[in-house]
């Protein structure tokens, strides 16, 4: 038996996705459209494990942009990691994971992402970095609401209605986290995980646009440029899905938790997708100073070793951040999964031990969902 690691050509893209259909027992051309749905060029960020030319094993890992406060952050999405029902426990999963981490390190990327089991994915240097809030809207809470009208307010789908695509994009790269999206592409990642991106309009004239699953439960990137008009919104959502619906806000969205927490029947903070930082010192630095600007943080400075890595001294000085490599004592040493959890999770609230660590952590790191893989 002759095994071969290598990656995908153009002309095993069909191949790659029949295998990924039934390792999942699903269909991601329908499920991930962006990816799997005629785009033959993206197989060459496929790493695959071959035995007798045959694939056994398959790991994605696309190139992906985000913009934190402003700065370009360099990413690689995981995903579609499988293996072969008859060839598991040959160590496949590990050497293509290793062979995507060695390579986006050798690219310059500053992070690695992905969803999945957590302690699976701590073996590879994933932590549980990134923050999500939800918030339960019921129909029970929209019948108490009655005093709030929904007049004039339409959702309607965004593939009906393209010339509002320009508008979502530019709601979307005002965040201070997002994603950096091509206008072409905007729909077809608002697509991906089995939803539809809606346009929201109030008396004619566009509002903001959401993405909703396919079951009408669940709502994410809720943006508008009214938000006096949250509560509205929020109702009519919750008129035209008739039932139970998730929202989930990002930390930035002040005014739309706001209105959640005024009429939705409960709220639930918990981890997101999984991250490995390939550059902690600059993603350290990023998210740091995103806090300082978004809710402010006390001056002071801190010293963190991840052993094998390095030492550096974080410093806050009138709002100013720095992070330097350093000689002096680690104040907080930890390995590089512990370390990440620690400083970015939302699970770590009440394990800070100064009221410095409290003012600058969890630090907000919260990726956009349908960019993921």
């Amino acid at each position: 038996m002759a095994t071969e690691y290598r990656r995908a050509r153009p002309e095993e893209y069909d191949d790659l996705i029949d295998f990924g259909n039934m390792v999942f027992k699903t269909d991601f051309a329908a499920l991930l459209p962006k990816l799997y749905k005629g785009h033959p060029e993206l197989a060459q960020h496929h790493y695959l494990a071959l035995e007798d030319g045959k694939i056994k094993g398959l790991v994605a890992s696309i190139p992906l942009e985000f913009s934190v406060g402003g700065e370009t952050v360099r990413a690689f999405g995981i995903g579609t990691v499988s293996v072969h029902p008859y060839a598991r426990g040959r160590g496949y999963m590990k050497e293509l994971m290793n062979r995507a981490a060695a390579d986006a390190k050798a690219a310059g990327a500053d992070l690695m992402c992905l969803g999945g089991q957590r302690q699976r994915y701590e073996y590879f240097g994933f932590g549980c970095v990134c923050q999500q809030r939800s918030y339960t809207l019921t129909p029970t809470n929209r019948r108490h609401w009655k005093k709030v009208s929904t007049e004039g307010i339409e959702i309607l789908p965004l593939s009906e209605n393209g010339a509002y695509t320009a508008d979502c994009l530019k709601l979307h790269n005002a965040q201070p986290i997002h994603a950096v999206r091509k206008l072409e592409d905007f729909a077809e990642i608002c697509r991906s995980w089995s939803c539809a991106p809606w346009v929201i309009r109030k008396n004619g004239d566009f509002l903001g646009y959401c993405i909703l699953n396919a079951g009408c439960t669940a709502v994410s990137e809720l943006l508008l440029n009214d938000w006096q008009e949250a509560l509205p919104v929020l109702f009519a959502l919750s008129e035209k899905a008739g039932r139970d619906l998730c929202v989930t806000p990002s930390c930035f969205q002040k005014e739309l938790c706001r209105a959640l927490s005024l009429a939705a029947e409960g709220c639930a903070v918990e981890d997101g997708e999984m991250v490995r930082l390939l550059n902690f010192p600059r993603m350290l630095a990023l998210s740091l100073r995103l806090k300082g600007e978004q809710a402010g943080i006390m001056d002071g400075a801190l010293v963190l070793e991840i052993p094998g890595e390095g030492k550096w001294r974080v410093a806050v000085e009138n709002g100013a951040v720095s992070v330097a490599e350093t000689a002096e004592p680690a104040g907080l040493r930890l390995d590089a999964v512990q370390d990440e959890r620690r400083l970015f999770s939302p699970g770590s609230l009440w394990q800070y031990d100064s009221p410095l660590q409290n003012s600058w952590f969890p630090l907000p790191l919260e990726l956009p969902n349908h960019d993921m893989v």
